[in-house]
């Protein structure tokens, strides 16, 4: 498993540390003029390593992304897992979250673009997070297209603050951002319970002249709960809606 660990990462900006783990793909070391795009994946600690997932289970994010490259059904990509804090819940909502993002583009990105062999464009960055790392990624992407082109929103917690991401989109004045948006849930607990908000936000950037099959992807977890196992089972879908190769 190519994992590469930066340990206590320090930002300056947020006044702590914390680690990054790199995810390098299939004949990294050998294809040495070769150029990837990047995926930035919140709570970096559940997404390679049972040891340090919640509840022992992780995403097994570096094999699905590994299964899609080798059966060439995705373009290979640079991973990169930013362990979540203390501040977890003010960073993935915004309460600090503009903080978190300027700490992504103005600290990681960069070490990330100068250690690593990146394309470095918005058109090749990525952001991938579920419950409220489902929600700071869509707010990472609606307020920096310029530097994200992706966000990846697995069971996105859009009840957060009386729905505040899904009134953003509603009442958004200027035009909408050109990115494209991965969102999912299940069927099981209060994913299922409460399908009607994870619908009324695809049904609000539908609104917003977002199209599914395009700009916007939406998937049923039939069995699914608000897992790190049905994350797992379903990650391999915004990979293969934002990185997947043409026909």
């Amino acid at each position: 498993m190519s994992l590469e660990y930066h340990r206590n990462f320090h930002s300056p900006l947020l006044g702590y540390s914390r680690d990054l783990i790199v995810w390098l793909p299939p004949h990294y070391a050998k294809e040495t003029a070769r150029r990837y795009p990047v995926i930035y994946a919140h709570d970096g600690q559940n997404l390679f390593d049972p040891a340090t997932a919640f509840a022992g289970v992780d995403w097994q994010l570096h094999k699905a992304a590994e299964t899609l490259i080798l059966a060439q059904k995705i373009a290979p990509l640079i991973i990169v897992g930013l362990a979540n804090t203390m501040g977890r819940l003010e960073e993935y909502t915004p309460k600090r979250g503009r903080q978190y993002a300027a700490f992504i583009i103005e600290e990681v990105k960069p070490f990330i673009d100068k250690t690593y062999r990146t394309q470095t464009a918005r058109q090749h960055t990525a952001v991938l997070g579920s419950s409220l790392g489902g929600l700071i990624s869509f707010y990472l992407g609606w307020w920096h297209p310029e530097v994200f082109s992706m966000a990846g929103c697995l069971s996105g917690t859009w009840m957060w603050d009386n729905a505040a991401a899904i009134r953003l989109v509603e009442t958004e004045t200027r035009p909408v951002p050109a990115i494209k948006i991965y969102l999912d849930h299940g069927s099981e607990g209060a994913e299922g319970n409460q399908a009607w908000v994870y619908r009324s936000m695809r049904d609000a950037l539908i609104r917003r002249g977002f199209r599914v099959g395009k700009n916007l992807a939406y998937y049923f977890g039939v069995g699914d709960e608000h897992s790190e196992a049905a994350w797992a089972r379903r990650v391999s879908k915004p990979l293969k809606f934002f990185f997947g190769k043409q026909a």
